[in-house]
């Protein structure tokens, strides 16, 4: 990634402007003249927005006038326009009516949560109306022209901001989920129609360039970064200078580039006339892509008027004799935590001593043998934006607190709540061994609860961010068998279990030896055909676990089999039958199954939690085995290669390469 050009003046290149700030003395400089104009097809909320964050902008150094082409579907979307207009004395163009037939291709222009579904004669109408802008900027000898689509928010800094470059195309970052429920991506690319990486390109040294996955993350963690950067292309909102719209620039369509979108058409044409493209990334502009992402607005226009870089975060805590970990946790926040909110449900130790220490709100609560009560009257008393919780035994590790600030300072205020990892075993070389995801920071206007009295979840919906960021999990007491004696108390009760709660009995069950209650109990929630998909696969692996220990062998395998049931065969699933099989020496059903779990479609849901080991190399191992046990050690040598390349240190796939390279080398490798 090039260095940052903080906006110095400094432009190179035959056509780069030099706005030199020559005053004469006594005399005022002149304001610069800007046009904001906008292509307008938009629904009223929104456009309500958009043109309220218009009028916020500041306007220190320039003066601007407004040009609206009315492309509306909604009458009250055009009655809007016509008003804003008039108020603000601006002009406003009819899109139907032009020399060039903008009219043609109009339609229906189709949007919903998944995204925004354009047709090429749309996107080449939107073409003309923005060349109709441009005609007018030069027509009307404007400074610069500032084209900005018409589902952004704007910090009211921006304009000034994007003046005070001295660029000849700049833009204003956004981001934007172009999918529910991934990751945020800029509207400002490196090459061709999307690419985030240089291809082929060198670094400084003049060495190859790093793969296009490093070169991707670290161009967006520059466009996090405030700075002005250097782009290969850009748009929807872009400060366009008056020596461009004089050089006869124009989105329209190249012919012999099928690139699609006007403003790739336009980037290519700019870069051909010798125009430098930039983005500015002091105030990213918020962008409303879908209906869901409206209630942000007021989050972010709060952020902006009161000048603050990131949302608030209230860390909600319930404990109990916890100082052997307290401390560790609450250092792990410092730079994240706001408000630290500490719900003492009992403790006799140091604990309320130590929480001292780091907040004074500190409150008790009775305990009812309920964790989703105490959890939720925590969060009844959180008071910033977003709500984080943890157990006293949970750390951000240095490189996830890290993680977890840029996330803070760059977090979407439309965002719901945020998934992260949950680090809960380790591999002896400090890998992760074991790990599922959590909701864990979640925005307190949504009033999220707590259900379970036991093995408690947060119940959310709406609009979810799947983070980088993990919490590690580090265990210090020895589990108790706490849990399990509220289940036995509610069961002698005779209160009915929900399908949930029959899973987690199970397992409270199955973790304190109680075999046959846990299978009794794991059946149950299976016949009622409720609960989460997962739940159902584990109690199947779970009740395969318990026949295994009872020596039910039969009952094991049909436990196994039943999962098929819920879903696609998992990996984990399919190992687990190859060893069933592999353990009885019957290695050509052994090799059947453990093909399969080669085979296995991957869940994309990241909130399942997979046994990596099961997806990557331990089907291969096994393999490895299978086949040299039935005398084909070319085959077995090819899947100890293949389990080699996804863990180069397993000492088991290292002693099988020793073996195989001495077969080779007493030219025994081929087939006995």
């Amino acid at each position: 990634m090039q260095s940052p050009d903080f906006c110095n003046g400094r432009n190179k290149g035959r056509r780069t402007i030099e706005l030199k700030k020559e005053k004469e003395k006594g005399k005022e400089e002149p304001k610069e003249k800007i046009l904001i104009a906008s292509p307008v097809r938009q629904t009223a909320p929104v456009l309500r927005e958009f043109l309220q964050s218009l009028e916020s902008l500041e306007r220190t150094t320039v003066t601007t006038d407004y040009l609206f082409v009315d492309d509306n579907e909604e009458e009250a979307a055009s009655n809007m326009l016509r008003e804003f207009v008039l108020r603000h004395e601006g002009s406003l163009l009819d899109a139907n009516v032009d020399e060039a037939d903008t009219n043609q291709g109009k339609g229906v222009y189709n949007k919903d949560e998944g995204g925004h579904y354009w047709r090429d004669e749309q996107i080449w109408r939107v073409a003309g109306l923005k060349n109709r802008i441009l005609a007018y900027a030069r027509d009307q000898k404007y400074d610069a022209v500032f084209l900005i689509d018409s589902d952004l928010v704007l910090h009211p800094r921006t304009l000034e901001q994007l003046v005070s470059n001295r660029k000849e195309i700049i833009s204003n970052i956004f981001w934007t989920r172009w999918q529910p429920g991934t990751r945020e991506m800029p509207q400002v690319w490196l090459q061709d129609e999307y690419a985030l990486f240089r291809k082929g390109g060198k670094r400084n040294s003049g060495e190859e360039a790093e793969d296009e996955g490093t070169q991707t993350d670290a161009f967006l963690r520059q466009l996090r970064t405030p700075g002005c950067y250097e782009v290969g292309g850009l748009g929807a909102c872009t400060l366009i200078r008056r020596n461009v719209l004089e050089s006869g620039i124009s989105y329209d369509q190249i012919p012999n580039v099928s690139f699609w979108g006007e403003d790739r058409h336009f980037c290519i044409r700019a870069q051909a006339l010798g125009f430098r493209l930039y983005v500015d990334t002091h105030f990213p502009a918020y962008h409303i892509y879908r209906l869901s992402e409206l209630p942000g607005v007021a989050a972010f226009n709060r952020r902006a008027i009161r000048g603050e870089e990131s949302i608030s975060i209230s860390l909600c805590m319930i404990v109990k004799n916890e100082e052997a970990s307290l401390a560790r946790c609450l250092d792990s926040v410092n730079g994240i935590a706001d408000e630290i909110v500490i719900v003492d449900t009992g403790s006799t130790d140091q604990t309320r001593q130590i929480a001292a220490r780091y907040t004074e709100r500190i409150i008790d609560f009775e305990w009812v043998d309920d964790f989703a009560a105490a959890r939720n009257f925590a969060f009844e008393q959180a008071t910033s934006e977003y709500i984080l919780w943890l157990d006293a035994d949970d750390v951000f590790e240095p490189d996830d607190r890290v993680k977890f600030i840029e996330l803070k300072r760059s977090l979407d205020p439309a965002v719901d709540s945020v998934t992260m990892d949950y680090h809960l075993s380790f591999t002896a070389e400090g890998k992760v061994a074991y790990s599922l995801r959590r909701n864990r920071l979640v925005r307190r206007d949504r009033n999220y609860r707590w259900i379970g009295a036991v093995h408690e979840y947060l119940e959310v919906a709406g609009h979810l961010l799947h983070s980088d960021v993990a919490v590690t999990h580090k265990k210090d007491k020895e589990y108790t068998d706490r849990n399990l004696k509220i289940y036995r108390k509610r069961e002698q009760a005779g209160e009915e279990f929900s399908p949930r709660d029959l899973y987690y009995f199970g397992n409270e069950l199955k973790d304190h030896g109680h075999l046959e209650d846990a299978v009794h109990y794991y059946g149950k929630f299976l016949d009622t055909g409720l609960g989460w998909v997962e739940d159902q696969i584990a109690a199947c692996q779970k009740i395969a676990d318990c026949e295994a220990a009872l020596e039910h062998s039969e009952k094991e395998v049909s436990a196994l089999l039943r999962s098929f049931a819920f879903d696609l065969p998992r990996a984990e699933i399919c190992c687990r039958l190859g060893g069933y099989f592999a353990d009885r020496a019957d290695y050509r059903k052994a090799l059947y199954w453990y093909e399969q779990a080669t085979r296995a479609v991957r869940p994309t849901d990241p909130m399942v939690v997979l046994n990596e080991a099961a997806w990557t190399w331990m089907p291969h191992l096994q393999l490895c085995v299978c086949y040299d046990r039935m005398g084909n050690r070319a085959k077995a040598k090819e899947h100890n290669d293949i389990a080699l390349m996804y863990h180069p240190t397993h000492p088991s796939m290292l002693y099988n390469d020793k073996y195989f390279k001495d077969l080779e080398k007493d030219n025994v490798l081929e087939n006995a």
